[in-house]
């Protein structure tokens, strides 16, 4: 006998290999926004600050030097009058000593001067025009000073409604830029520790808010992976909690369907079990055609055998048997439709779609032999009765789908194709696989498997009588 070739097809599984982009986790990111954030919200507030100062500064510098340059007109009216000059010196040098006042000018109500003290115009240019009288600058200032710095107030010299005399006073404004600079240099500071602040208080608060968010990217890639024993125990009181919550119900209801699943499959084929689970609402009773390949292996003389044993020995020795059935149709493919009593139904090519179902047919019917022989050894060698099985093999079009009631359906396969195996089980010699001969046409079969013509055999039921072969190995 040639040595049996286990011709199994790998079912090549393409795993895809994930490649994780690039992520920024979500506390560096609540990080950013918060720094841009607070940074422009502090650019924006020292803005308003520094503009609010330099506004009230002005204020400031116009309400004080309005005030010296009125009372200094009102205290020279009398020494202008006299032309006393040395008063009006005096009083112009007392001013030039205070800190904040930098000159002071004098001059006639032609625009003369007649007392100048500190930084003052060489020149000036009285201009006449509905909003009053005003002054032009002309000349230079002291020396370490510029114009930027410095601030005049323009006043006239007013007795009994006439205008006798024109008074200048010139401020230092510097202090006005010294403040402006503080202020922009605190605002600045401010700024730097406020963003520093957030940016560790921000990768803080988002690391504590992308625990649970990390908890639940691990619980779905768990379940992802099948692991349906993830449970979240913290509770929380908010829209993550309510997701954590649905989670653990979604992992609840995926374990509670793959137990089911799984005791459904020791009861149906797996791919059976699966494929009701997955479309249980719309489950109904009806078929479609397809082409796929049936096996009907049963033991030959079981009845006369199971008188001689016990009914927990024949329960033991059909469950020895048809798990060696089961493993090889899944070898090649096939599942187990079902067992009725002695006999299994194997089917390949349904509910998946197999292009080879007819060779694995075959190849599972010359497989099963061998266990079986190799069983057979061994009972032989324990002086218990050998256990032979009839095959019958047949390929074609049938009908596959729920068969039954609506309120006990089987998943299976009927047809003239399917009766015809389960004919030519039924006339096999103990031992022997029978196929049609109209299968050696087949491309599959086709220089794959060793057989010899059998006989013209009528079967029950069938007008023509079927040209079998017997199929003895694979090569």
């Amino acid at each position: 006998m040639s040595t049996l070739h286990l011709n199994s097809t790998s079912i090549s599984s393409n795993t895809t290999n994930k490649q994780s982009s690039a992520r920024i986790p979500i506390a560096y990111k609540l990080a950013l926004v918060f720094t841009l954030v607070i940074t422009i919200g502090m650019v924006l507030l020292g803005m308003f600050i520094v503009q609010d100062q330099n506004r009230l500064l002005e204020q400031q510098m116009h309400h004080f030097g309005t005030t010296i340059t009125e009372q200094l007109a009102k205290n020279i009216q009398e020494p202008l009058l006299a032309n006393d000059k040395l008063s009006l010196a005096t009083t112009a040098n007392h001013l030039v000593n205070h800190p904040s006042i930098l000159g002071v000018a004098i001059y006639s109500d032609e625009g003369k001067p007649e007392i100048r003290s500190g930084a003052t115009p060489d020149e000036i240019v009285l201009v006449t025009n509905s909003s009053g009288t005003k002054l032009n600058w002309r000349g230079s200032v002291e020396e370490g000073t510029t114009p930027t710095e410095l601030v005049s107030f323009f006043t006239p010299i007013v007795t009994r409604n006439v205008t006798i005399g024109y008074t200048l006073v010139t401020f230092d404004r510097s202090f006005m830029s010294s403040a402006q600079r503080k202020t922009l240099s605190t605002v600045i500071g401010a700024t730097i520790l406020l963003v520093l602040f957030s940016i560790i208080i921000s990768i803080l608060l988002g690391k504590r808010l992308a625990r649970p968010i990390a908890k639940l990217t691990d619980a779905s890639k768990s379940i992802s992976e099948g692991n349906y024993n993830f449970r979240f125990t913290e509770k929380r009181r908010d829209e993550l909690g309510t997701l954590m919550q649905a989670m653990n119900a979604m992992s609840e209801d995926l374990a509670k369907k793959e137990k089911a699943e799984n005791t459904l499959s020791r009861y149906i084929s797996p791919k059976i079990a699966k494929e009701v689970l997955d479309e249980i609402e719309s489950a109904k009773l009806g078929g479609q055609k397809v082409h796929a390949s049936v096996i009907f292996a049963d033991i030959v003389g079981f009845t006369r055998m199971s008188e001689q044993m016990q009914p927990e020995e024949v329960n033991e020795l059909l469950n020895e048997y048809f798990s060696y059935i089961t493993k090889a149709a899944h070898a090649y493919s096939g599942h187990v439709d079902k067992f009725m009593g002695d006999c299994a139904m194997l089917v390949f090519g349904v509910p998946d779609n197999d292009e080879q179902h007819c060779f694995h047919a075959v190849a599972c019917a010359v497989l099963i032999q061998h266990f079986f022989e190799a069983l057979n050894q061994n009972r032989k060698e324990q002086e218990q009765t050998p256990v032979q099985f009839s095959i019958g093999i047949n390929s074609g079009e049938m009908l596959a789908g729920n068969m039954g009631s609506v309120d006990r359906m089987d998943y299976t396969v009927i047809g003239d194709t399917v009766n015809t195996a389960s004919k030519l089980c039924s006339v096999a010699a103990p031992g022997e696989i029978l196929i049609p001969a109209n299968l050696l046409d087949s491309a599959q079969l086709q220089g794959h498997i060793i057989s010899t013509p059998y006989k013209t055999i009528t079967l029950p039921g069938k007008e023509k009588p079927v040209v079998t072969h017997r199929v003895l190995d694979i090569v």
